[in-house]
């Protein structure tokens, strides 16, 4: 069955069954519509300007320089493939053919094309990121390949399912409504906007529900500088679990609706590389690119221009200065580092406001000073 074909059966299935509400049908049906017609163009620019990604012979400097031109090319010459045709690209170059776990992405990749058009928080945003959980993934693979560690095809397809739906619905305010933190306010919308029409698909179980809902949760990073907020928390069961803090502790003690984290490493690396594929692209790839993702953040909130300052208390706040997955360390560590040190030598030298993300260096080209050779001869980001 080709891709089309696939569309078409999934969206007969969904027009049957789907009930109003969030996702009016017509709207679902339209979305899905205008997928179709450009599905095989998609797929075929996919296939010239992301196979890269699963390409071991790919250094991570060229992973980061093809990345940045890809999405450049997405956001500026509107080039951007559907999210439904960068998933069933994905699936394809990761070997997941099962029904039940096609049918779940691609429903996925329908909601998260739904019309969101939020500076920051928009349908590029779900695209960007389940562009980087895909990166992660094939990366995951390829350093774990021949052990326990490799995902299966379930959690793989789930954790790109996430991903597109990650943000649904998101209104552009925080989950703190009136000076009060509503725990998980955004995420639990997303999934409770979702989960009606994934029901509808054949071999949904509640097991792989539960576990979008507790990767979704975990995105939560508010409140900030709280030690016990959901997002440190996950950070701590991950390093009990991997990297050894479970020889300090006997036990782990998270939230009851984290819990599940506390005998499940699988789960806890799955919620993290959901995470940390959410801030990828502001944190792990280049300086200019940060501060662009800044300044459409500033943009949505409605507060002045986006500073040195707002880009080093995320990357301390919320990144703790570092990416914690083997694959994140691999993959984002060292633009991390040297991000950091370049806004921090903005911030010293007087903290001046940047361009409109419009107006951004990235939107109008890297200057070539930013590229040089490294020591092996390839290109490096500077």
């Amino acid at each position: 069955m080709s891709g089309i074909q696939e569309i078409k059966v999934l969206k007969d299935l969904l027009a049957d069954g789907l009930q109003p509400g969030w996702v009016q049908a017509s709207s679902l049906m339209g979305v899905i519509d205008g997928i179709s017609t450009r599905f095989e163009e998609d797929m075929k620019n996919l296939e010239v300007s992301a196979s890269y990604v699963f390409s071991t012979e790919t250094d991570n400097d060229s992973h980061t320089t093809k990345t940045i031109d890809l999405f450049r090319s997405w956001i500026r010459d509107g080039k951007n493939p559907s999210l439904s045709a960068l998933c069933y690209f994905a699936m394809e170059h990761l070997n997941i053919h099962e029904p039940c776990l096609r049918q779940m992405v691609l429903t996925c990749s329908f909601l998260g094309e739904i019309d969101n058009n939020l500076p920051y928080h928009s349908n590029l945003h779900f695209l960007k990121v389940t562009f980087q959980m895909i990166r992660m993934i094939a990366e995951h693979q390829e350093i774990y390949k021949d052990t326990s560690r490799v995902l299966t095809k379930t959690q793989k397809a789930l954790m790109i399912a996430t991903a597109c739906i990650h943000d649904i619905g998101h209104d552009g305010k925080g989950n703190t409504v009136k000076g009060i933190y509503v725990p998980h306010r955004l995420e639990q919308n997303s999934f409770d906007l979702a989960k009606p029409v994934l029901e509808m698909i054949d071999g949904m179980s509640e097991g792989m529900l539960d576990t979008i809902h507790l990767m979704l949760i975990c995105t939560d990073v508010s409140p900030l500088n709280d030690p016990a907020n959901t997002l440190n928390q996950l950070k701590a069961a991950y390093r009990f679990h991997f990297l050894g803090e479970n020889a300090k502790t006997e036990a782990l003690n998270l939230d009851t609706e984290i819990k599940a984290l506390e005998s499940s490493p699988t789960l806890t690396l799955m919620c993290l590389m959901m995470h940390e594929a959410d801030i990828a692209t502001s944190a792990g790839l280049h300086y200019n690119i940060t501060k662009y993702e800044t300044s459409l953040l500033m943009q949505e909130i409605g507060t002045a221009a986006a500073r040195p300052i707002q880009i080093l208390n995320f990357l301390n706040e919320i990144c703790n200065r570092r990416m914690l997955t083997e694959v994140s360390q691999q993959l984002f560590a060292a633009n991390l580092a040297r991000i950091y040190a370049l806004a921090e030598e903005d911030f010293h030298n007087g903290n001046l406001p940047y361009p409109r993300a419009e107006y951004s260096d990235f939107l109008l080209g890297m200057k070539e000073r930013n590229v040089t050779p490294n020591a092996k001869g390839s290109k490096a980001i500077n």
